[in-house]
């Protein structure tokens, strides 16, 4: 299994807006893509600003190639980019525990 972690720093004026898009996001990928296994969005409660998403899916390229080409994610992307003040992104493969065990 594939995942991303995603860290995002938003600014202050766009915290509510951020939360509306990326929640639709995540719900986008969880429905529309057939190889997203998971979505969860997490906020820091000490600093509304900081966002982490934690993604998976079932190997890379469906991160890559699929995820990544789809409209909504484009018009998250468009959307977000100027609210985000900064963002870094781990990928990981999931070695425990995996659905199979």
């Amino acid at each position: 299994m594939f995942v991303v972690i995603v860290d995002i720093t938003v600014r202050r004026d766009f915290i509510e807006q951020f939360r509306e898009a990326v929640i639709r996001q995540g719900n986008n990928s969880l429905t529309l893509e057939e190889g997203c296994l998971g979505f969860d969005i997490l906020q820091d409660p000490a600093d509304p600003t900081r966002f982490t998403l934690y993604e998976s899916y079932v190997d890379s390229r469906t991160f890559h190639d699929v995820h990544r080409a789809t409209p909504h994610f484009a018009a998250y992307a468009a959307t977000t980019a100027d609210w985000v003040e900064s963002k870094s992104l781990r990928a990981m493969t999931k070695i425990w525990p995996l659905e199979d065990d």
